[in-house]
């Protein structure tokens, strides 16, 4: 049987596609352009999304951002 192959550009658009859908289901019906976000946990989010690595994550996010973003991950839910 004949596998294909992902597009990688297929692979953007259909994780940032699914990104964009999370963001607005947390906007409870708000538009996205209306919406104060927290640019940090944004691009956590987008690193998540495409599934870099840990090395990869910090590359991306830079050393302050990603050890802030492990700081929060590592800490107990406030809820």
């Amino acid at each position: 049987m004949l596998q294909t192959i992902p597009d990688p550009r297929t692979q953007l658009i259909s994780t940032l596609s699914r990104l964009r859908q999370e963001w607005q289901e947390a906007a409870s019906g708000e538009s996205l352009l209306n919406i104060d976000a927290n640019v940090g946990l944004m691009f956590a989010d987008l690193v998540n999304a495409f599934g870099l690595s840990i090395h990869e994550q910090s590359l991306t996010l830079g050393p302050e951002l990603f050890g802030e973003m492990q700081e929060i991950l590592a800490s107990p839910s406030q809820n």
